[in-house]
């Protein structure tokens, strides 16, 4: 018993062996599977739509946030109507002052077409970016009409350049305009990045004011893209005054009107669209008359509606008469160039009657034939 006792002592003992500490690289990989993972289940999640009341906002990391209510409220309407027939481009003015549910329902009054027409304007854009628009969403959905609300601001050289540089900086519109960049494409393709980009700013201070502004806007923004403005201006019928600073901006600004050859360009490369398929329409909002006092000369107004007729009509396209700012009472407008939620129903109907004619009478109809 002693002798088996010191055979078993008499054994070396080996210590247990340790195992060898993991690679660094190993849990690197491990942690980027990890992600890989949850990031693939984030995006099938905002794919779904789940998502869509927790976190209502979409971004493609432009600057401009009303531009992507815009895009992301037609990306939805064009997904549940099957596309889009006629879209409106234009500044502010085509955002609060063109309701495209009355313009389509008038219009089926007057021809029996159900049409599909979503208003596209976005604030602050002039005809050179909205060129850029025009061919990104002429491509995208290939309406058959664009109705391009257009002005005399629009051809001032120089006017609006800020806002075409930021807004034409962004890696998502470079990569609808074929410059393709990696941030462009998960800008364009990731529905979790979309959801996320709202909060890159989370750290400013007026982040929240700023966020829950846009998720009203967004929501009060109806499917078809008409966002109602509640002002009713005051003083509409005053002329403006040289001596006031703000007043003073804009007499500056229509100084020496003369139309910018290149802004002239801009609008020929909307008109182009007719060869691929598509009717451009061209038209004005009734901007009361007090908004032309700025000009330096009264005949300015009248030459550029005569050279925009010219223009359109050698390339192509339809000149739609401006309805007459008469039929827009001055208690239904927000200023001397914007309409409000009780002036745009009225200038809608009138718009749908007005393309109800030009169907009717020169059979330049928003619904191609058979």
């Amino acid at each position: 018993m002693i002798g088996s006792f010191l055979s078993m002592t008499s054994k070396k003992i080996t210590p247990t062996e340790k195992k060898p500490p993991r690679s660094f690289f190993g849990g690197l990989l491990c942690g980027l599977l990890t992600f890989v993972l949850l990031a693939g289940v984030f995006e099938g999640i905002c794919r779904t739509g789940w998502v869509d009341n927790a976190l209502p906002l979409r971004s493609v990391g432009n600057y401009h946030t009303q531009f992507e209510t815009k895009w992301f409220k037609l990306e939805d309407y064009v997904r549940v109507n099957g596309g889009v027939d006629v879209i409106l481009l234009g500044n502010s003015m085509v955002n609060t002052g063109v309701d495209p549910e009355v313009v389509a329902a008038k219009y089926k009054e007057l021809t029996g077409q159900d049409v599909r027409i979503f208003n596209f304007g976005v604030e602050g854009l002039t005809i050179a970016p909205m060129s850029d628009l025009a061919q990104i969403l002429v491509e995208k959905y290939h309406p058959r009409v664009i109705i391009l609300y257009t002005e005399m601001r629009d051809y001032i050289a120089g006017n609006g350049d800020d806002v075409t540089r930021k807004f034409l900086a962004n890696a998502f519109i470079q990569q609808q305009l074929g410059n393709p960049s990696i941030e462009g494409y998960l800008e364009s393709n990731s529905a979790a990045l979309q959801r996320l980009l709202p909060f890159r700013y989370a750290s400013r201070a007026d982040f929240l004011d700023t966020y829950i502004l846009d998720a009203r806007r967004f929501s009060e923004t109806t499917a078809q893209g008409y966002e109602a403005d509640r002002q009713t201006g005051e003083n509409i019928d005053t002329l403006p005054n040289p001596a006031d600073p703000n007043d003073a901006k804009t007499f500056a600004l229509f100084k020496n009107y003369t139309m910018d050859p290149g802004r002239i360009a801009d609008l020929e490369s909307i008109l182009a669209y007719k060869q691929q398929g598509t009717v451009v329409i061209v038209t004005e909002l009734p901007t009361y008359p007090t908004y032309y006092a700025f000009l330096e000369n009264a005949s300015d107004q009248q030459k550029y509606q005569v050279d925009l007729q010219q223009i359109v009509e050698a390339n192509g396209g339809y000149l739609l008469p401006t309805v007459s700012s008469d039929l827009i009472p001055l208690a239904d407008r927000v200023d001397n160039h914007h309409l409000n939620f009780k002036g745009a129903p009225i200038y809608s109907a009138l718009l749908g009657g007005q393309l109800a004619d030009l169907c009717t009478l020169q059979q330049v109809c928003l619904l191609a034939e058979g």
